[in-house]
């Protein structure tokens, strides 16, 4: 089932729910892709539990589709989201043609979806709590980690594969090692960065004015030990940070723990203003400078 942004009120006002409800009775799975927003949270939470529910943005059809056999496309709804679709008009599929084809659409957008439990953490508590999608490399790790063996299996290794003695490690795992397994640490770092980042602004959200939601996300950038932080616009173009990070890291590992800023930074503004941007550090303080300072680009 499709429902658009206020397509659970008509569904729960029209009666529709109760025929619902019999149908799971009688045993048929029933799976509801939906625009869900913060609004029509408490309406979603009445569905019978064994419904399973998924959350995409800017979802905006309406409709009901069974297997390959039948769908009901909605084409026109009443604007009014508390009506209850008396003037509703839909479509009646029965083209096993458009069916299969309608239902191959289904699956790409259904995969595309949020799992209702954590958009409503999203919502609600300003949490993101979906996976994290990260790339780990390309290949056959076998064959990488043969070859990482017989270059060097005359060597004397604490663990063979995560390190090599007195090599500095990231996250406890050697940086050089996972390179030569096909995993960048960096890009691992700046996903978990996009995430913190993200979860940044959501706290945040109710802040309507820029000016507001950035001096908030000062304060919070500091008390996280991050640095005294400065912008140049809102959105920003230039963002500076004096002091940063934790007097006890080990500078060893600041080249590589960047880029986790730089993901911060490309998260806060994913979330607060909805565009694409790649952050990338142009002064580092682990190379003498007195400051760090990341240009924003706009991803077009």
């Amino acid at each position: 089932m499709l429902l658009s942004k206020w397509g659970i009120l008509h569904l729960m006002r029209s009666g529709i729910i109760e025929s619902i409800n019999e149908a799971l009775d009688r045993g048929i799975r029933i799976r509801v892709l939906a625009d869900v927003e913060s609004r029509t949270i408490r309406f979603f939470d009445k569905l019978d539990s064994r419904i399973e529910i998924r959350h995409l943005d800017n979802q905006a059809q309406m409709g009901v589709y069974v297997d390959e056999d039948v769908g009901i496309q909605v084409v026109n709804s009443e604007t009014n989201p508390t009506g209850r679709g008396k003037d509703d008009t839909a479509l009646l599929i029965e083209s096993k043609d458009y069916m299969e084809a309608q239902l191959e659409l289904l699956k790409v957008q259904w995969s595309g979806g949020v799992d209702y439990s954590s958009a409503k953490a999203r919502l609600v508590d300003g949490m993101i709590t979906e996976p994290l999608t990260m790339k780990l490399g390309e290949g056959s790790f076998y064959e990488r980690m043969r070859k990482i063996i017989g270059k060097d299996s005359g060597s004397r290794f604490t663990n063979l594969v995560s390190r090599r003695p007195g090599e500095p490690t990231t996250l406890g795992l050697s940086a050089a090692s996972l390179r030569e397994l096909g995993i960048d640490m960096s890009d691992i770092l700046r996903v978990v960065g996009q995430r913190i980042g993200q979860e940044l602004a959501l706290e945040l959200r109710d802040e309507n004015e820029d000016e507001t939601f950035w001096y908030q996300l000062k304060l919070k950038w500091g008390d996280l030990g991050m640095g005294e932080m400065s912008i140049d616009a809102m959105p920003p173009n230039i963002v500076s940070v004096v002091d940063s990070h934790l007097q006890e890291r080990n500078p060893r590992l600041d080249s590589v723990l960047c880029h986790m800023d730089e993901g911060v930074l490309e998260g806060i503004i994913k979330e607060r203003y909805g565009i694409d941007v790649i952050a990338s550090e142009q002064l580092c303080t682990s190379l003498g400078e007195e400051q760090c300072e990341f240009k924003i680009s706009r991803i077009e």
